[in-house]
């Protein structure tokens, strides 16, 4: 997978965006070449599942891994969908995260972003400076956003547990521009704490990524 010089920044969490075995149902359609039905369980609030899902969101974004997998947005009503590459390197406070041709790259307050170019003889286009946020600022910041979404009176999703290392969220009232749109499982690596898969129903399509390999053992070539 290229990587570039720079890079773009990556799942973020009105994002993730932030994927294994899902507690979803599909129906196997055969033959017929139709693609599956998927309908997804109504879901009863447990605040120790929240709490597990913080958890393992904070160890995500502070774990030390190099992961590699695949994006796929199947639109309803459309056949083909759109599928791209997925690459993370993480060694706090330095992460690389490269989506869909586009990248970002933080090293503690720095953070670089460029979009990918369809011409190889041109550089991406890259925009760079001081964050003025630490690398444990950005995250402690996620995790409150996080936070928001899934805990408290006020928050956006009810949440409980599914297969293990897997947590899902529903959508209690229809906002606009729901982060995770109605419904949507994240999956946890339990080896490495890394993101291993994440489902997403959006309001006219599905956003599912897998993480095909992880490893915890990170050099600086990961991030060239």
């Amino acid at each position: 997978m290229e990587r570039g010089l720079v890079a773009v920044l990556g799942l973020v969490v009105g994002v993730v965006v932030a994927l294994g075995a899902f507690a979803l149902f599909i129906v196997d359609t055969g033959d017929s070449g139709d693609p599956p039905e998927t309908s997804f369980p109504a879901l009863d609030h447990d605040e120790v599942s929240a709490d597990g899902l913080m958890a393992a969101w904070r160890r995500w974004r502070t774990a030390t891994f190099v992961s590699e997998g695949t994006w796929t947005r199947t639109i309803d009503g459309v056949e083909e969908p759109l599928i791209g590459p997925v690459y993370t390197a993480q060694r706090p406070p330095r992460r690389l995260v490269v989506r869909l041709g586009s990248t970002v790259e933080e090293i503690d307050r720095s953070v670089a972003s460029c979009d990918s170019s369809s011409d190889d003889l041109i550089a991406p286009p890259c925009i760079g400076g001081d964050s003025g946020l630490s690398f444990d600022d950005r995250v402690a910041a996620e995790l409150t956003l996080v936070s928001g979404y899934v805990e408290g009176e006020r928050r956006l999703y009810d949440v409980d547990r599914g297969e293990p290392g897997c947590y899902r969220v529903e959508l209690i009232e229809p906002i606009l521009a729901a982060p995770w749109g109605r419904w949507a499982e994240f999956c946890f690596d339990p080896a490495s704490g890394a993101l291993a898969s994440a489902l997403v129903r959006r309001p006219s399509a599905i956003d599912l990524e897998v993480i095909d390999i992880i490893r915890t053992e990170v050099t600086d070539a990961d991030f060239g």
